[in-house]
């Protein structure tokens, strides 16, 4: 699990390519039959979605499907859903989203405000996050390692914390872009919140590209 904590040393920022593990991850395409991700596609990012993206009970894939749907650099997206998750959630105050957004070299702590956010929250948060912000994918971090720990049998949450990872990766050592796929998506098994097959074939064509940097 090294790859666990290397996620929180890496912090160099990203060179400008749009071929990069979140940018080239496109795999909303394997669920482009599904309501949600047609609806997506009609009307992009709005209440009804914001609502379906804070709902626990919905299913955690369909949520990162959607996010992925909705592309990547538009910084505006994961400020709506904190818009909506201080308006639904109670207590939560504006300062936890800068928390999430600080960089640390140390395993993060949890605090009473990001224990306010469901995994869900924060899977969603982190992913908007990345993706809207995809040149300094370090400021999701947090959030995705947070998701991660709290649902570490989910492959909905692992996903979001691989390709952030890699992301971070990207631009020091792409042995690793691989590496962590392998570890996350590959080698390791979830009990719920698993990728279709054809989802998981689009991860890993593109991280498996880097294969031959660990020679």
């Amino acid at each position: 699990m090294k790859y666990l904590i290397a996620i929180f040393l890496i912090s160099s920022v990203l060179c400008s390519k749009a071929d990069s593990p979140l940018t080239s991850t496109n795999f909303s395409k394997a669920y482009k039959s599904e309501k949600m991700i047609v609806y997506t596609k009609e009307n992009g990012l709005n209440q009804k979605l914001l609502k379906f993206l804070g709902k626990e009970q919905k299913e955690s894939v369909i949520k990162i499907a959607i996010i992925n749907e909705l592309g990547w650099g538009d910084k505006d997206l994961v400020k709506q859903f904190e818009a909506y998750l201080l308006d639904k959630r109670k207590g939560l105050k504006p300062e936890v989203f800068d928390y999430l957004r600080e960089f640390t070299e140390e395993i993060p702590v949890e605090n009473e405000q990001t224990n306010r956010l469901t995994a869900n929250d924060l899977m969603c948060w982190a992913y908007l996050q990345a993706l809207g912000d995809y040149f300094t994918p370090k400021l999701a971090s947090k959030a995705a390692y947070f998701s991660f720990v709290q649902e570490p049998n989910s492959m909905a949450h692992a996903s979001v914390f691989a390709l952030v990872a890699c992301q971070v990766s990207f631009d020091t050592d792409w042995c690793y872009v691989y590496q962590i796929g392998q570890e996350f998506l590959v080698a390791k098994t979830y009990d719920k919140n698993k990728l279709s097959q054809e989802a998981l074939k689009i991860i890993l064509d593109y991280l498996n590209l880097y294969a031959a940097d660990c020679n």
